[in-house]
């Protein structure tokens, strides 16, 4: 018990450290492209789209372990799946929307142990985590989306991280509106509306990260998505 016991806190702090390691390069990137109102400049990214390739294949190269924590396996998908957008519409820029790529949600994007994910089965095995404030943490390469984070998520952080994105997310009048007058909601509530459950746990949800709108008799209505590039220039 006693040597199963180091071995795992062995395993625990290396794992730690290469993903420190790994996603340092993406949190590199993340601070110079990715403005502090959230804007992207593809433009000058595109110029470094090596090193957010280089990311990927260090990710490919380091999956996912039996042994690892639940947020562990959150971080991973997370920093996968926001990376992998990004590096979608970088092979295709210039565009004026992610919507310009022929399918892009079915576009082969991450290979895994020989298993070819596009951004839709990447976005599924993140659903599988029940956890509904993920959703919140994907970049869509779109106005109307969460904001891409300008740090990478990581499993030592990553319950702060999440409640800051729903934060964020929830009280940006431009995607969430919550005055009782008139409340109007991101699709993504409508597109996700299993993920986020039963009216009364969407409501907890909404009040507890501040958009107070809703109430039991209210009728849900949903704001358009605009799916232009959110584009710093």
């Amino acid at each position: 018990m006693f040597f199963k016991t180091i071995i795992l806190l062995f395993l625990g702090g290396n794992l730690l450290l290469a993903q420190r390691n790994i996603h340092d390069r993406w949190e590199v990137q993340l601070k110079k492209y990715v403005a502090p109102t959230g804007e992207i400049n593809y433009l000058e990214w595109k110029k470094e789209e090596h090193a957010l390739r280089s990311y990927l294949k260090a990710l490919q190269n380091h999956p996912p372990k039996p042994y690892w924590k639940m947020d562990n396996h959150k971080a991973y998908w997370i920093n996968v799946y926001n990376a992998a957008t990004i590096a979608l519409v970088l092979k295709h820029y210039p565009l004026k929307s992610i919507k310009d790529i022929n399918t892009p949600f079915e576009v082969e994007v991450f290979v895994l142990k020989k298993r070819r994910l596009n951004l839709k089965a990447i976005e599924d095995i993140l659903r599988q985590f029940n956890d509904p404030l993920i959703l919140f943490a994907l970049h869509r390469a779109s106005i109307s989306g969460p904001l891409l984070s300008k740090k990478s998520y990581r499993s030592n952080t990553l319950e702060d991280q999440l409640k800051s994105a729903a934060n964020t997310f929830l009280n940006d009048p431009n995607q969430n509106q919550c005055q009782k007058d008139s409340p109007r909601l991101s699709r993504i509530f409508l597109w996700y509306i299993n993920d986020f459950g039963s009216l009364e746990k969407k409501l907890t949800l909404l009040q507890k990260y501040g958009c107070e709108g809703f109430d039991k008799k209210t009728k849900l209505k949903y704001l358009p998505f605009d799916w232009s590039l959110n584009i710093w220039e």
